[in-house]
């Protein structure tokens, strides 16, 4: 392909709730079309839900950042820590997913749902103290910032650090250097988390981890990556989701009322908006480690490629009507919003019960709640790695 036909890579939306129009555009012409980054990468882009979940399931398309062709864009140029596991490839990747697959558990989440309706209550009545709010500011970022600091036993006072370090890291237009010493600071930090854990141990994720270090199957450099991708990874998701979550349902008032008159339809509710939102815009990267075919398309070793799982959760073939918002849809859970297959987030039983109890909570506590400025007027995130709403002013 002729540089000047390849298009620019990332592309504008159109409107803040819905993905750029040009992946099913590009799509249509091309099921697996390439892009160019900023930084001057050409890439393969994955959009259709069969395709995704196919190069989601496929060994021979690696996580690893250090594998030729992998795109930097979402990497950038600091190395990634030992211990995140997000980013390697079988056998660590598996090594070290199982040592934390057994503290998300279906019971264990459900355990915490009384704690964490008692945090929302608390932010709640600040909230209704203040008499208005930004409900980000307020509300998603502190309540997502709890539940990870009481799961993992860090102290709430530091949030501030890990909050800006970690949004210099997944801002894109950050400079390199910006991105390297805020990494370096964050290391730093969980660094002293992980050594003050293994001179008190504790009945806790992190305190049980000390356990797997002394039995030799992680080192000391994986338990400090392995921690901060827990909090990070928790964090983030969990505050964008929250945020672009209630604007998306008070953007929606007759499916609100459903929820409020009927709250059993809460879980299903949490599958659509997940679908929906798929905060995840900038994709997920894999480079090619064999020749092969996806959706057609012959891929060489040594490609990267960028997986869409937005895009694919509006995909026709699997969701009708996909752009719309419908929380009665038969079949939201075919979303990959989580991703799919062994790198599928493992976090996701977490999120299923903190985002339910939110927005039920907050719900039944402001049902008159309204958007305090229209929604394309909002400071949407365009720029990070997760998508999301910088402010969400609300009255009721």
């Amino acid at each position: 392909m002729t540089a000047p036909a390849v298009p620019a890579f990332p592309m504008p939306r159109r409107h803040p709730l819905d993905p750029p129009p040009q992946y099913r555009e590009l799509s249509a012409e091309q099921p697996v079309f390439q892009v160019q980054t900023p930084r001057g990468e050409a890439v393969w882009v994955v959009t259709r839900h069969a395709d995704v979940r196919a190069v989601l399931t496929d060994t021979r398309f690696s996580s690893d950042p250090k594998t030729p062709g992998y795109p930097s864009y979402i990497s950038g140029d600091t190395p990634l820590p030992p211990g995140f596991f997000l980013n390697q490839d079988a056998p660590d990747h598996t090594r070290l997913r199982r040592l934390v697959t057994r503290e998300f558990l279906i019971s264990q989440m459900e355990a915490k749902r009384p704690r964490m309706k008692a945090i929302l209550d608390t932010l709640l009545d600040d909230l209704v103290r203040r008499g208005n709010a930004d409900l980000v500011t307020q509300l998603a970022l502190p309540m997502a910032a709890t539940v990870m600091c009481e799961l993992l036993d860090v102290p709430y006072e530091d949030h501030r650090i890990f909050v800006t370090l970690t949004d210099t890291i997944l801002d894109r237009s950050s400079t390199p250097e910006q991105a390297e010493g805020a990494a370096r600071e964050l290391m730093a930090y969980f660094d002293g988390v992980v050594r003050a854990r293994k001179e008190r141990p504790t009945d806790d994720m992190l305190g049980r981890l000390v356990g797997q270090e002394e039995a030799g199957k992680l080192s000391h450099d994986e338990f400090v990556g392995l921690a901060a991708l827990l909090m990070l990874s928790g964090y983030d998701t969990m505050a964008q989701m929250i945020g672009l979550g209630t604007a998306t349902l008070l953007e929606h008032p007759e499916q609100l009322d459903d929820l409020k008159a009927d709250p059993s339809l809460y879980p299903q509710a949490i599958e659509e908006l997940l679908r929906y939102l798929s905060i995840n815009h900038a994709g997920l990267p894999r480079a090619a480690t064999e020749d092969l075919t996806v959706g057609g398309q012959e891929i060489r070793a040594g490609d990267g490629l960028l997986v869409m799982i937005n895009a694919a959760n509006r995909d026709a073939a699997v969701f009708e009507e996909p752009d719309s918002f419908d929380i009665h849809r038969k079949d939201p859970q075919a979303h990959v919003a989580f991703g799919h297959g062994f790198h599928k987030c493992i976090g996701l039983t977490l999120a299923r019960v903190e985002l339910s109890t939110v927005f039920a909570g907050l719900f039944d506590r402001l049902p008159t709640l309204k958007l305090g400025r229209p929604l394309e007027d909002l400071p949407f995130r365009h720029d990070m790695v997760l998508y999301g709403v910088r402010g969400l002013p609300v009255t009721w």
